[in-house]
């Protein structure tokens, strides 16, 4: 266990109490090295959207325009560091840009649409952004055909490759490389989750491609906060390809060569032929953009539809959800899946609150009592939790 030693912004010193730790442990805690945190990016699209649902839909609009500025401007989202700050300003705004483009805000940034069943499923990011961007395409409405005209209820092909959609989006758990290649017999389920459906695919691709042309203009715009002196200095010798003893060195001419016509690349990965256009390719590693504006590629909230590890290997999603929903064991699961009882357990109920989640919000939008996404939805959440009630 551990924690501060002393109050935040107060004590300049504190006291730590070691309690039942053997003295030669206490030592090597004392003398080793401090680990270094990494915190996470502290913004995304979603949490923008809901910061604006907050400002919009308060009782008091100074109050909730006063508390998510409190958010917006509290110390831990740039640690006092202004070219931070700055930079998290303008991914605010990209954000907004964002979400007006997509028609979850108006112009005047009033929440509209589908802004709020995405902001419910904000831990989904960007499963939540892409599951609308297919309802809006119309994809769920060619999907969703019942099976016969003036009929409520859908086959149950429609409602498995309902689940294999779904469960691209709101079930991603990925198998290691290695377990393809094992030759393992499997009694109940699939237990590799198909492709999606080609038209869904095809409209991934699409939207990927639309989200990562409008990023690459804000990685351009935001790179003018990188700090080039730390840009041009070496990770781990310090040396720096700045000063006036580099003027007339072959290799800092050619390094200076290379960086015309880049403006969010590296200067160090540009020698290997990477242009800007090249982050809209989704296979592009994060690290060729500068390394001192704080934030890279992973920010875009694309979903990619294939995963390979740091050897190129395919790594394949676990049809855990799509499984389960065909048989209606946990015990196939544990068996075929290679899934934790109690993990496959709590994995299908936010699963099946999932559906549930987005089945209500579907009903309190639509005004068409009869539409078939919103029947298919409805039956697809009742039978999911009858199997889940039933284990």
């Amino acid at each position: 266990m551990s924690g501060r030693a002393g109050r935040r912004g107060q004590d300049l010193m504190g006291d730590v109490y070691f309690f039942d730790i053997p003295f030669p442990k206490i030592g090597k805690l004392i003398k080793s090295n401090v680990p270094e945190l990494r915190g996470h990016f502290p913004l995304s699209i979603t949490l923008v959207l809901r910061l604006m649902l907050l400002a919009s839909k308060g009782d008091d609009p100074e109050d909730a325009k006063a508390k998510v500025l409190s958010v917006l401007k509290h110390s831990l989202l740039s640690f006092k560091q202004p070219r931070v700050m700055d930079m998290l300003k303008l991914y605010f705004l990209f954000s907004l840009q964002f979400l007006v483009k997509e028609g979850y805000l108006d112009q005047e940034g009033n929440p509209m649409g589908f802004a709020g069943l995405v902001s419910h499923l904000h831990y989904h990011e960007p499963s939540n952004l892409v599951f609308v961007s297919f309802l809006v395409n119309g994809l769920f409405h060619d999907l969703c055909q019942p099976t016969r005209k003036g009929s409520k209820h859908f086959s149950q092909d429609v409602m498995e490759k309902l689940v294999l959609v779904l469960a691209h989006l709101f079930g991603r758990r990925y198998f290691p490389p290695k377990f393809q290649d094992a030759h393992f017999e499997f009694y109940q389920s699939k237990v590799f989750l198909d492709d999606l459906p080609e038209d869904f695919s095809d409209a991934l691709d699409e939207y990927n491609m639309k989200i990562m042309e409008d990023f690459t203009t804000f990685l351009r715009i935001v790179s003018k906060l990188a700090d080039m002196n730390q840009e041009y200095q070496l990770p781990l010798s310090k040396i720096k390809f700045t000063g006036k003893e580099c003027e007339d060195s072959q290799l800092v001419s050619h390094l200076m060569s290379c960086k015309e016509g880049r403006v969010a690349i590296s200067p160090f990965v540009c020698l290997s032929g990477n242009f800007d256009d090249d982050l809209l390719r989704l296979e592009t590693p994060n690290h060729v953009t500068l390394g001192t504006i704080g934030v890279n590629r992973s920010q875009a909230p694309v979903l990619l539809s294939q995963k390979f590890d740091n050897r190129g290997r395919k790594m394949s999603l676990n049809a855990y959800a799509l499984d389960f929903y065909k048989h209606g064991s946990l015990i196939g699961l544990v068996q075929d899946n290679r899934m934790n009882e109690g993990d496959a357990y709590y994995l299908l109920k936010d699963f099946a609150l999932t559906i549930k989640s987005i089945s209500v919000s579907l009903r309190e939008l639509c005004e068409n009592e009869d539409d078939n996404v919103v029947l298919a939805f409805e039956q697809l959440s009742t039978t999911f939790w009858e199997k889940l009630n039933k284990v």
